[in-house]
């Protein structure tokens, strides 16, 4: 059997890099890519599978969506910055749809 990698370009992780150091000075740490998806989250919990982020921003790398499921109301007023923050990388990578 074989495991498919994928490798991001060049250009995009510098760009994932400049959107990781944004979010970060939001107060969302950075979660490894997991299918074309990265999420950014402001805390851990403890599910029945192990460890997961709470309060979290996930976007797709390969598209333009992006998903939040914030309860805390200080990151709710920090949402149209981190959304700004998320557009500039869609517009860094040539995403417009």
């Amino acid at each position: 059997m074989s495991t498919e990698v994928k490798v991001l370009s060049t250009s995009t992780r510098t760009n994932l890099e400049a959107l990781k150091h944004h979010m970060k000075k939001l107060g969302f740490k950075y979660y490894e890519e997991m299918n074309g998806w990265v999420t950014f989250g402001a805390r851990l919990m403890i599910n029945g599978k192990g460890v997961a982020p709470n309060d979290y921003i996930s976007i797709s790398v390969r598209f333009m969506d992006f998903y939040a499921d914030l309860f805390n109301f200080d990151l709710i007023s920090k949402l149209p910055e981190a959304s700004h923050a998320i557009l500039d990388f869609y517009e860094a990578e040539g995403i417009k749809e």
